[in-house]
């Protein structure tokens, strides 16, 4: 190849004449094309050999490619690559070299059970391109991604520990191992951050939008006004996975408001946030008020803030919110966002996708709630339409969400596996259901869990939570209501409870006083408890009711009130000394 003419074409700036380029200038006169024409570069100059660099984000944005399947990812690549293909099939008798990298930022929990979108689409990418290389021999292929690696892989592995220690692994792989280990077991022990909290000015775009006015704050374009676009863009992500946006910004309202109305770059609008405090207060106290409107905890926020003054207000006011600190360099900050491992989860639910509206609802019923005269006549009126499905394969990922994301209304916060889950689920001595909900405000989708196991006539209580989204709706008394139903029919008498002290958990901790049940200081004193479900109860307080007895109040408020006994089957259980 010396002194012959290589064509170059990339689907980004390549940067000609940049000092990186003088080793291959040794072996080729470099003839670059301009930006953006590699289509045209690929099906030109047949005799001379060509180069294109291809990086997929470059072409396609990583929302292109959630929900695809495999065949739609290819319809999606195809016109990416006919120019190529055509170049292959035609008259070129020099050869096509493709260097391509389809790395991006993400976090390592959310592909810890399957691959993601953009993994996917990547390997469809690199199966392509495999596949046209097998059909034309003058194809050749550098994965760059691969080369780009070289040095961490180098530095990962040592054979002096291999020889010395049979450990394939340096120290800095080993680190590296034990940390990406780390990240996805802290994920399995504690929930993914809910909230992100966003400032305005210097996040969202750039200057000072009270001083400059919306037609002259840096957005979108080129240079810096695209970082803050792909930062509006990586929020936007996160709220598709679940992640709920909240403004906290000192600012006049009606200047931010029109914006996110009036400038034609912007990414978010107003449906994408779900709450919000601009004003001139300290940001501390206005993060207080926005988790009681969602009630939600403080623990739940991500403070993201251009200020590092703010930052550190915040991180003195209120230490459960997580403040990350930022690099100065904004350009940074997209890649930043969409590696955060705070937000990042292994399964996104249906209920996920769904948490901006469904919080914006919360803040409407709370809102609604405080102006009524009479809350029995306000709960009825909001035509709640419950409903109960068994626990099973298809709703396992919801219910394991719930067991480890409900902190507040969690009589026991027994935080069982998805494995344990599983196996519960299909027990044949087990009653297990998840309850959705629905009312004027809109769907709530799966929003509470309840599993009894049951020995002989007595069935202990092992899970009873509801999302903080619903409280105040009476959806617990339904819950328990429904509960009792089923035991009945299974020729259950007696239900047995506990109530454990989470530290977080008070606001369910008069649900069984309140709701007919007695109590016993631990399951020692308690009479007539199986064995089998003693071995069940923890250290918390024990409660028993019987079923016969059971009057649970407010169940007129629902438009469709727990379901008589009669109307589930009858299913007879095993005979036991009650």
């Amino acid at each position: 190849m010396t002194h012959q003419i290589l064509r170059v074409c990339g689907t980004s700036n390549l940067l000609p004449g940049a000092a990186a380029w003088r080793p291959l200038e040794a072996k080729a006169t470099l003839a670059f094309g301009e930006y953006g024409d590699w289509p045209q570069a690929l099906l030109a100059g047949a005799d001379d050999p060509v180069l294109w660099v291809l990086v997929l984000e470059d072409l396609i944005s990583p929302d292109q490619a959630e929900g695809l399947d495999a065949e739609a990812m290819d319809a999606l690549l195809r016109p990416i690559l006919e120019p190529l293909r055509a170049r292959l099939e035609g008259q070129a008798t020099a050869a096509a070299l493709v260097a391509w990298s389809a790395w991006r930022p993400d976090a390592i929990v959310r592909a810890s059970r399957r691959p993601t979108a953009w993994q996917r689409l990547a390997r469809r990418l690199e199966t392509a391109l495999y596949a046209l290389a097998a059909q034309y021999p003058g194809l050749h292929l550098i994965a760059l991604d691969e080369v780009f690696a070289i040095e961490g892989l180098r530095g990962a592995f040592d054979a002096r520990n291999l020889y010395a220690a049979r450990c394939r692994l340096s120290r800095r792989g080993l680190g590296e191992l034990a940390g990406a280990v780390a990240c996805v077991l802290d994920r399995l022990a504690q929930p993914a951050k809910k909230v992100l909290v966003l400032d305005c000015d210097g996040v969202l775009w750039g200057d000072v939008l009270g001083e400059v006015g919306v037609g002259r704050i840096v957005l979108g374009g080129d240079g810096l006004g695209k970082a803050f676009a792909d930062l509006q863009a990586a929020a936007l992500r996160l709220a598709r996975r679940g992640v709920i946006l909240v403004l906290a910004s000192k600012n006049n309202e009606a200047e931010v408001w029109a914006a996110f109305d009036q400038h034609p770059e912007m990414i978010l609008s107003r449906k994408d946030i779900a709450a919000w405090r601009i004003n001139w207060r300290e940001k501390a106290d206005n993060l207080a008020e926005l988790a009681r409107d969602l009630d939600l905890g403080l623990d739940s926020f991500v403070f993201f803030d251009d200020n590092p003054l703010e930052r550190e207000k915040m991180r003195a006011a209120q230490a459960q919110v997580s403040t990350p600190e930022l690099p100065a360099d904004v350009t940074l900050w997209p890649a930043l966002l969409d590696s955060f491992d705070l937000f990042a989860k292994a399964e996104v639910t249906a209920e996920d996708t769904a948490k901006t509206v469904q919080y914006q609802n919360r803040a409407a019923f709370s809102a609604e709630r405080s102006r009524a005269v009479n809350e029995t006549a306000f709960l009825a009126s909001l035509e709640m339409k419950p409903r109960a499905e068994p626990l099973g394969p298809a709703n396992l990922a919801r219910a394991d969400q719930l067991i480890h994301k409900t902190n507040q209304y969690n009589l026991r916060a027994e935080r069982h596996s998805a494995a344990a889950l599983a196996a519960l689920a299909a027990a044949p001595e087990t009653t297990a259901f998840l309850t959705r909900l629905s009312d004027r405000f809109g769907d709530h989708g799966a929003v509470g869990l309840t599993i009894a196991r049951r020995s002989g006539t007595h069935a202990f209580l092992d899970t009873f939570l509801m999302s903080c989204r619903v409280l105040g709706r009476r959806l617990e008394v339904w819950m328990l209501a429904d509960l009792a139903a089923r035991l009945k029919s299974l020729r259950v008498v007696w239900l047995w409870a506990e109530f454990r002290d989470s530290g977080r958990n008070a606001v369910a901790s008069d649900f069984l006083d309140a709701h007919g049940f007695s109590s016993w200081p631990d399951a020692a004193t308690a009479p007539t408890l199986p064995d089998d479900l003693a071995a069940l109860a923890g250290d918390g307080r024990l409660y028993r009711v019987a079923l016969a007895d059971l009057a649970l109040p407010h169940l007129e408020v629902f438009d469709d009130p727990a379901r008589a006994p009669a109307s589930y089957p009858e299913r007879r259980a095993p005979a036991a000394v009650s």
